[in-house]
C-alpha cells in the first residue's frame, strides 16, 4: 500500500482538515502540509530525543503543551501551533538555551555597522581577488559604498577585533576600493529582473536614506518614485560633504546606479511647495518622508541672527553649490563634529587665513574623526579648546565672538565629561562665524500631524501617525552618519513591505550572540602585520587643489594584502544555525532569564572544533554516532548545568573510537561542532550544493560538495541521509569529508614546454606527435569512465604502449585486483552476494583514521586495507581492455629504453614512488617527460599541459559491486585556462585522425 493510500487518520492543524498515517508524528504531518515546526533536537534519521522543548503544540483536551516530535497523530486530533500559549512556551525554551550560549553569532564589525553591512564577506571576498562578489555582497545591504567608503566615519573599524592585535583592518577602505572597481569597469552590478507587485510607493527625498529606502523597496517589487527638491541625487552626502572628500562624479555614478532599477525621479519638487502629503498619500500605496536635518542649530547667544554669521550646513551647501560666498580672511567655526571639520577645511580652501576651532570641550571629547582633526592642523586650523560662545557683536566691519572658558567636569548622558564655565572670557575678533553645533528638521512644509515642532512622530518600526505614511533617516533619528542613514532606509522598506503585504508596519528583528570576554590572550598566536594606509598629497598640496579629491585610496594589491588581514571572527555556521534562526523568528530575549555562566572547554583537531560553550545539549550527534556510523565515540557527560558531550574518558576524538565521518557536525545545530572549512570563508549566506561520487576508493560514496558564491572553491564536503540509491547512505570516510583542499590550493594553470609558457593549440599539436610513439602511461584513479575512453583511445594508435593504474599497487597484476573485489563477495544458495557497501563504508571509516594516524593497520583485514588503496573507478579500469602492466615491468622497461615517452595523466612520479634520481628521461634512455596535471610541480617538462581535478569533472564512474554507474558532476567551476582531461587527449587524437567527442555533453 502506498503511502497516499495509508491516510486514513483525519486530524485539524490549525483549522485545516489534513490526513496523515497511522504511527505518523505531528511533527512529520505539519512538515508534510507545509507548517513549520521549530525543533533543535528531532532528525528524521534519528531516535527521537524529545529533549530541546522547541516543539511545542497545544492539543485540544490535552492540558498541557505535547511535543510534536514525540506525539503520534490520532483520529479527530486537534492541534494548534501557532497560540500564544504555544509561542510563548517555545520563546521561553529558546532563551533558556541561549541564556548560558557563548560565542559570537557575527563578528564586531558586522554588529556595530547601523547598515548591517556584510563586513566579513565582502572583506574575505575581497582577500581572494572576487571583487565583483564583494560589490555584490556590499549592495546586499549598503547603497553608495564607493561614496560612503570615502565618507563614513567607520564604526566597523573600531570594533575590529584586530586592535587586540595590532592594528584594525582598514575596512573603510577596502569598501571604497571594491566599489571604486566597479565604477573602473563600467558596472557596479547586473540589475536584476524585478518581479513587480503592482504597488506603488513614493519616496521624499533623495539623500543616503531616501535612496536606499528606493533601492530596496523598489529590489522588493514596489514601482517607486523618487520626489527631490533639489537637481541633484545625493542629499546631504552631497550638499554637505566637500567635494575634496566626496567627489560627485562618485556620487553620480552610484545614484544612477540605484535608479538604473528601474525608479522614477522627479527633482526640484518639494513637499509642501510642489507636491502635498494628501495628493501623495492618495496616489501611493505608501509614502515614506526622508527629507533630512537641514536646519542648522541655534547657539542660543545673542547676536547670532547678525550679518556673517551663518550655520554649518548652510555654509557647507554655498560652498557645494558653488555660490559665491564672501567670508573674509578670520573664521571661527563653533562646534567639534566631522561638518565643524568640512566646515573649517573648506573655509581655508576658500582663502581665509586664519581660521578657528573653537570647542567646549578637549580634544579627547571631540566626536569629529581623529584623521580630520589631525588633517585640519594640518591645514593650519587653529583649535581653541575649553571655550563656550557667549556674546556676538558687531564690531566695526567684523565680528566679536565673546567666548567663556571652560572645565571639565562629571561625564554626562554621553560619556563625555560636561564643560563648567569658570567665568573667564575672552574674545575672537572675525569676519565670519560658523555654527556646527548640529542639524534639525524643518517642520514648515510638514503637516502638524507628523511632529511636536520639535521631533517627527514616528515609531521603532518608522510608522507615523497617518496610515501609510513613513519617515526614515536624520528625520526620524536626528542628525546622524550617513551608513546609518543608509541602513535605517533599508530597514524603513522593509518595515513597508510588512505594511503592504501583512497590514502592520514592522521592522526585521535580529538577535545576535556575543562574546564580551574577548581579550588579547585570544589571539596570542595571530602573526603581527601593518596596515595599509592610502596614498594622500600632502597639506599644502591639498589647498592649491581646493576641489580635488586628495585621498588616493588603495590598490589592488593593497587591497587584497590588507583583507587578508581580517581574523575571520564569528561563527562560520552562523547563516546555518538553527538556534539562532529560531530566536529571530520568535524574537527572544535571553537576558531576562540569563544567570551564571559556567564555561566549558573549545577542543580542536584538524578536522573539527568543539565548543560545548555553544553546545544546548540535544543529543543529536550523540544519535548518529551511534545509530548512523556506528561508533557511539561520544556521549552525554556530567549532570545539570555542567552536562557537555565528550568521549570516553574525556580522551581527545583523536585517541577516542571517533573515525572522523563528520556526521556529527553535519547535524549540529548550532555550530558547537564545526568542520574545520577553508580559509577566507566568505560567510555569505547558504553554499550551493553539488552531488558527485568519491574518488578515492571503489565503494562510490556518494558526497555532497559544498561551494562558495562563485562556484570557485569547496568550503566543505556532506553528504544525504535521504539520497535514493547512494550506496553508503550518508556515511563517509575523513577522506571522503575532508580530502578536498587541495583542490583549489597550488593550480597549475598554463600549458608549458621545458618551463616555458604555450598556447594550448601548440600543446595539444605536441600531445597529438608524442602519442603516435611507443608510450607508457601512467594514470591516477579517479579519471571518469568518458576519460578512461580517451585513453583507451590513445592506447589503440601504438600496440607497445603500456598503462600503468595508480592504486592497482606496485606489483599487483589486473588479476589481483579482480581478486581483491571478489574476495568481498559472499557465498550464497543462490550465488554470489555483493557486499553491503554501507557496511564497508563503516569499516573503512575507521580503516582511514588508522592509516590517517599510522595506527595499529595490522588490525584490519588485508583485503580491507588494499581496497583502500585503489581508486574509485577501478572497476572500470579492470574491465577496460587497457593494456595495463605492473609498476615493476614498467619501469623495467622503460629503464631499457622500450618507450619513446612517459606520459603521467592526472598523477605525479611521488603517487608510484619515483623520482628524478630514479625514473628521468635521462634514466630511460631519452625518453620524453609529459605531465597532464592539476597541480603545480617543479620539474622540467618535455610538455606540461593544466587539467581539471576530480571535484570539476563529468561523467561517471563505474561501480565496484555491481557495475552501477555512479554519476560524477561539476562542483566548483575550473580555473580559466584549465582544461577537462577528456577535451586534451580527444584535441590531440583529432590530430592523429581519431576522433572523439571532446566532452561528456557532445556524447
Amino acid at each position: 500500500m502506498s503511502k497516499t493510500d495509508s491516510r486514513t487518520i483525519k486530524v485539524t492543524i490549525d483549522g485545516q482538515d489534513v490526513y496523515g498515517c497511522p504511527g505518523q508524528k505531528v511533527l512529520e504531518l505539519c512538515g508534510e502540509v507545509g507548517i513549520k515546526i521549530p525543533t533543535l533536537c528531532y532528525d528524521p534519521h534519528l531516535s527521537v530525543h524529545g529533549g530541546c522543548s522547541v516543539c511545542l503544540v497545544e492539543i485540544e483536551g490535552a492540558r498541557a503543551l505535547m511535543r510534536a516530535c514525540t506525539n503520534d497523530i490520532a483520529p479527530g486530533m486537534v492541534i494548534r501551533t501557532n497560540t500564544e500559549r504555544v509561542l510563548a512556551a517555545r520563546r521561553l525554551a529558546l532563551e533558556l538555551m541561549l541564556s548560558d550560549h557563548v560565542g559570537d553569532c557575527r563578528p564586531p564589525c558586522n554588529l556595530i555597522c547601523p547598515a548591517q553591512g556584510k563586513v566579513q564577506s565582502y572583506i574575505n571576498l575581497t582577500a581572494q581577488g572576487k571583487f565583483r562578489e564583494a560589490l555584490d555582497e556590499l549592495h546586499d545591504h549598503i547603497t553608495l559604498p564607493a561614496s560612503i567608503g570615502r565618507v563614513c566615519p567607520a564604526p566597523c573599524q573600531e570594533k575590529c577585533r584586530r586592535n587586540l592585535v595590532d592594528e584594525t583592518v582598514s575596512i573603510r577602505e577596502i569598501k571604497r576600493f571594491v566599489a571604486d572597481w566597479g565604477i573602473k569597469q563600467g558596472s557596479l552590478g547586473d540589475i536584476p529582473k524585478i518581479i513587480e507587485n503592482q504597488k506603488k510607493i513614493a519616496v521624499i527625498g533623495a539623500g543616503p536614506a531616501g535612496l536606499s529606502c528606493a533601492y530596496f523597496a523598489r529590489l522588493l517589487g514596489y514601482g517607486v518614485t523618487i520626489f527631490e527638491r533639489e537637481e541633484r541625487l545625493g542629499g546631504m552626502m552631497r550638499y554637505g560633504i566637500p567635494d575634496y572628500r566626496l567627489p560627485p562624479s562618485v556620487l553620480d555614478a552610484e545614484s544612477q546606479w540605484i535608479l538604473d532599477h528601474g525608479i522614477s525621479l522627479k527633482t526640484g519638487v518639494a513637499l509642501g511647495r510642489d507636491i502635498q502629503l494628501g495628493q501623495l498619500r492618495s496616489e501611493y500605496d505608501a509614502v515614506v518622508l526622508a527629507m533630512g536635518c537641514w536646519k542648522s542649530s541655534s547657539m542660543r547667544v545673542s547676536g547670532e541672527e547678525l550679518p556673517g554669521v551663518v550655520g554649518g550646513i548652510d555654509f557647507l551647501y554655498t560652498v557645494n553649490t558653488r555660490e559665491p560666498m564672501k567670508i573674509g580672511n578670520r573664521v571661527a567655526v563653533v562646534g567639534g563634529g566631522n561638518t565643524a571639520m568640512d566646515a573649517c577645511r573648506s573655509a581655508r580652501r576658500l582663502g581665509s587665513e586664519k581660521v578657528y576651532i573653537v570647542y567646549r570641550r578637549t580634544r579627547e571629547e571631540m566626536p569629529a574623526e581623529d584623521i580630520e582633526i589631525k588633517e585640519a592642523m594640518e591645514e593650519g586650523v587653529e583649535f581653541v579648546y575649553l571655550a563656550a560662545p557667549k556674546l556676538i557683536e558687531k564690531s566695526g566691519s567684523g565680528l566679536n565672538l565673546v567666548c567663556e572658558r571652560m572645565k571639565l567636569g562629571e561625564a554626562d548622558a554621553s560619556g563625555r565629561r560636561s564643560p563648567v564655565p569658570t567665568g573667564e572670557e575672552f574674545a575672537l575678533e572675525l569676519d565670519t562665524i560658523i555654527a556646527a553645533i548640529g542639524q534639525g528638521v524643518k517642520f514648515e512644509d510638514i503637516p502638524p500631524d507628523l511632529h511636536d515642532g520639535r521631533r517627527m512622530k514616528v515609531d521603532e518600526n518608522y510608522a507615523t501617525p497617518l496610515s501609510g505614511v513613513f519617515v526614515c533617516g536624520d528625520q526620524q533619528t536626528g542628525a546622524k552618519i550617513a551608513i546609518e542613514a543608509i541602513g535605517n532606509g533599508h530597514f524603513c522598506a522593509q518595515s513597508v513591505d510588512n505594511y503592504l503585504r501583512l497590514g502592520s508596519p514592522k521592522k526585521p528583528f535580529v538577535y545576535d550572540v556575543t562574546n564580551p570576554n574577548v581579550t588579547e590572550k585570544d589571539f596570542e598566536n595571530i602573526e603581527k602585520s601593518v596596515r595599509v594606509h592610502p596614498r594622500e598629497d600632502t597639506a599644502e598640496a591639498r589647498l592649491k587643489k581646493p576641489n580635488v579629491e586628495y585621498n588616493y585610496g588603495l590598490d589592488e594589491t593593497q587591497a587584497v594584502a590588507e583583507a587578508k588581514r581580517c581574523m575571520e571572527c564569528g561563527c562560520p555556521d552562523v547563516h546555518e544555525c538553527r538556534l539562532r534562526e529560531f530566536a529571530i523568528d520568535l524574537e527572544v530575549h535571553p537576558e531576562t532569564v540569563a544567570g551564571e555562566h559556567i564555561a566549558k572547554q573549545e577542543i580542536a583537531n584538524q578536522f573539527y572544533v568543539r565548543n560545548m560553550d555553544k553546545c544546548i545539549l540535544c543529543g543529536r550527534c550523540v544519535r548518529v554516532c551511534d545509530e548512523v556510523a556506528g561508533v557511539h565515540a561520544i556521549d552525554f557527560a556530567k549532570r545539570g548545568f555542567e552536562s557537555v558531550i565528550a568521549a570516553p574518558f574525556y580522551k581527545d576524538m583523536k585517541h577516542s573510537d571517533c573515525t572522523f565521518c563528520g556526521l556529527c557536525a553535519q547535524l549540529c545545530p548550532t555550530g558547537a561542532l564545526m568542520e574545520r572549512r577553508v580559509e577566507r570563508l566568505p560567510h555569505q549566506g547558504h553554499l550551493s550544493e553539488v552531488k558527485t561520487t568519491c574518488p578515492h576508493c571503489p565503494l562510490g560514496c556518494e558526497l555532497v560538495l559544498n561551494l562558495d558564491g562563485d562556484r570557485s572553491r569547496i568550503a566543505r564536503i556532506t553528504t544525504d541521509l535521504d539520497a535514493p540509491g547512494a550506496p553508503n547512505r550518508g556515511l563517509t570516510c575523513l577522506s571522503g569529508r575532508f580530502r578536498f583542499k587541495s583542490v583549489s590550493t597550488a593550480r597549475l594553470l598554463k600549458p608549458s614546454a621545458h618551463g616555458k609558457d604555450i598556447d594550448w593549440n601548440t600543446g595539444t599539436d605536441k600531445l597529438s606527435e608524442i602519442i603516435r610513439g611507443k608510450n607508457l602511461i601512467f594514470t591516477g584513479y579517479c579519471v571518469t569512465d568518458q576519460e578512461l575512453a580517451a585513453i583507451k583511445a590513445v592506447t589503440a594508435l601504438n600496440k607497445d604502449t603500456r598503462v600503468v593504474v595508480k592504486g592497482f599497487g606496485f606489483s599487483s597484476s589486473v588479476d589481483d585486483v579482480k581478486a581483491l573485489l571478489a574476495s568481498f563477495e559472499t557465498d550464497t544458495p543462490k550465488g554470489k552476494a555483493k557486499p553491503d557497501v554501507a557496511e564497508l563504508v563503516r569499516e573503512m571509516s575507521k580503516l582511514a583514521k588508522a592509516i590517517d594516524s599510522g595506527n595499529n593497520l595490522a588490525a584490519f583485514d588485508k583485503n580491507l586495507r588494499g581496497l583502500s588503496s585503489q581508486g574509485g573507478n577501478t572497476r572500470a579500469f579492470l574491465d577496460s581492455g587497457l593494456p595495463i602492466s605492473t609498476l615493476e615491468d614498467a619501469i623495467g622497461a622503460a629503464k631499457n629504453g622500450d618507450f619513446d615517452s612517459i606520459l603521467f595523466v592526472d598523477c605525479h612520479p611521488n603517487n608510484f614512488g619515483l623520482s628524478e634520481e630514479n625514473f628521468s628521461a635521462e634514466k630511460t634512455k631519452g625518453a620524453k617527460m609529459v605531465i597532464l596535471s592539476a597541480n603545480t610541480h617543479e620539474s622540467d617538462w618535455d610538455l606540461c599541459l593544466p587539467i581539471t581535478v576530480w571535484a570539476e569533472r563529468e561523467g561517471t564512474y563505474t561501480s565496484a559491486f555491481g557495475g552501477a554507474k555512479l554519476s560524477v558532476r561539476m562542483g566548483p567551476l575550473p580555473p580559466e585556462g584549465v582544461r577537462s582531461l577528456r577535451y586534451v587527449l580527444s584535441e590531440a587524437l583529432r590530430g592523429c585522425g581519431v576522433d572523439i567527442a571532446s566532452s561528456v555533453m557532445a556524447l
